[in-house]
């Protein structure tokens, strides 16, 4: 609770965006368990929450879509983005046993517009990959609204995957995928 507090500070502080990130890495390894003991499904979930809320979810979903986001229903934006959270959630919930033995350096940010490019450096398992997040200024703080491995962007991957969903099977066929998506991930160990 301490640290969510000292989080909360800080972002209506206007700390930097590279403090947001540090913040919200110290909130997730806090909430992590002892090495070797598995988290239990409510610090999974705790973990989730703290991840979803940094990143913005819908402004990712709709950069992914383009201009079909103008197109589509609202009731099709709420599936889609229902969906695409799950997915998101489930995809971080399984990878937490690398988080925890994540090194993260933090290089200087870069400044795009009205947005802030924070490169890192992340070591799992002694592999060092560079990752680089994309924040934009929020009321209270920070928003991750994209991130990029290795130079690829993953709303630029989510943009050209979902075009192809949908050019297939439409927006109710992308929204169907995710939704399995999320439930095989969760199921994954």
């Amino acid at each position: 609770m301490r640290l969510a507090l000292t989080l909360a500070a800080l972002l209506a502080a206007g700390g930097s965006a590279t403090d947001a990130l540090r913040e919200r890495d110290a909130e997730v390894r806090a909430a992590l368990p002892a090495p070797g003991k598995e988290p239990d499904e409510a610090a999974r979930r705790r973990i989730e929450a703290i991840v979803a809320r940094t990143v913005d979810l819908r402004g990712m979903l709709q950069a992914a879509l383009g201009p079909r986001w103008g197109r589509i229903t609202e009731k099709q934006r709420r599936r889609l983005l229902a969906a695409f959270e799950k997915r998101f959630r489930a995809v971080g919930g399984a990878q937490l046993d690398d988080y925890r033995s994540a090194q993260i350096e933090y290089l200087p940010e870069e400044p795009e517009g009205d947005r802030v490019r924070v490169p890192t450096r992340l070591t799992v398992k002694g592999e060092t990959t560079p990752v680089a997040y994309l924040l934009a200024p929020e009321k209270g703080g920070w928003r991750i609204v994209d991130v990029v491995v290795d130079g690829v962007s993953t709303v630029g991957n989510y943009r050209a995957s979902f075009a192809r969903v949908i050019a297939k099977e439409g927006v109710d066929g992308l929204a169907a995928r995710l939704e399995r998506g999320a439930a095989a991930a969760g199921r994954a160990p």
